[in-house]
């Protein structure tokens, strides 16, 4: 029996690497529970067959996971299996930064207990996003300033010029690493730059829409060579954490944690509660109002989930 780990699955063939080698692989019958039950990343068994071809007979445990809830199969879509960490990816410009999509990326990484950082890409788009930055009334650099304070390391890239892929390239090195972004912020890109001949295809952002097109359509896990490998998945433009309870999201917010053991109710939700530190903080400046609020909108979506009347989704 061989070990492997799977690369990619499309219409119920998988590769998967094994020893430093890519087998073909199809699934045993008894495993098949329908589209989604083997992920990227999966740790599998293999036995080879009479004729020479390759079967999955089990998976194995998994250890750490990024996942969303899927509202269109009503069930939770793992996007990669056994991840170390979390390279949240957004770009400086074209398209312009979604940080309601940053903090739902960094609440899954927080739940799963993985191990997240921010790669800030396209920074050789400084002058665009100057420009931009007079529109929204405040710098990039001063809307990341609250992740940093957090505790988040933010890596800054640029393809075009460079600028970072050294750096990132050490970030990876020996992890098994995850990147999530919005379309169009260069996750591809990126790809292509750290691993030589890869080829990934790369996309536009759109000129009316200013949103990024999916060049991504398959997750797929892959190997840098020296035990690190990276998962590259689809451009995620809503992103809704699988599994998040109500009581415990302020937790996933790192900079809230000091603030939880002083509030008046010990099951504060710091939303209207009296005696709330969370919000007295937000009111003084020492925590960030848009991270609050990207927290009460992540806690509406919370509960909305926990009411079994209520688990069709958005619309």
């Amino acid at each position: 029996m061989l070990i492997g780990r799977v690369l990619q699955g499309v219409g119920g063939v998988y590769r998967v690497y094994v020893d430093g080698a890519e087998l073909e692989c199809s699934l045993r019958g008894r495993i098949k529970q329908g589209e989604g039950s083997i992920a990227v990343g999966d740790r599998v068994e293999i036995e080879r067959q009479e004729d020479g071809s390759c079967r999955i007979e089990q998976v194995l445990p998994r250890e750490g996971q990024l996942s969303r809830r899927s509202f269109a199969k009503r069930r939770e879509q793992v996007l990669a299996a056994n991840v170390d960490q979390l390279a949240a990816v957004v770009a400086l410009a074209r398209p312009e930064p979604d940080l309601f999509l940053l903090d739902r990326l960094l609440a899954v990484a927080e739940l799963n207990h993985l191990d997240a950082f921010i790669v800030l890409n396209k920074v050789d788009l400084e002058a665009e996003a100057a420009v931009g930055a007079g529109e929204r009334g405040t710098d990039l650099p001063d809307l990341l300033r609250p992740y940093a304070e957090a505790g988040y390391e933010i890596v800054r890239t640029s393809v075009k010029s460079g600028t970072g892929i050294d750096s990132l390239r050490e970030r990876l090195h020996d992890r098994i690493t995850v990147f999530a972004g919005a379309s169009g912020v260069g996750k591809s890109s990126l790809l292509n730059a750290l691993v030589p001949d890869l080829g990934l295809r790369v996309g536009t952002v759109g000129a009316r829409s200013g949103r990024g097109r999916h060049t991504t359509t398959a997750g797929q896990l892959i190997p840098l060579g020296d035990g690190s490998f990276l998962a590259d998945t689809p451009g995620v433009q809503n992103f809704e954490p699988a599994a998040l309870e109500p009581g415990e999201l302020s937790c996933v917010f790192r900079e809230f944690r000091p603030f939880l053991d002083h509030c008046r109710f010990a099951d504060c939700r710091h939303r209207d509660e009296p005696g709330c530190a969370v919000r007295e903080a937000v009111a003084q400046g020492g925590l960030s109002e848009r991270r609050h609020e990207s927290y009460l909108a992540l806690l509406e979506s919370a509960e909305r989930a926990a009411r079994p009347w209520d688990r069709q989704g958005p619309g």
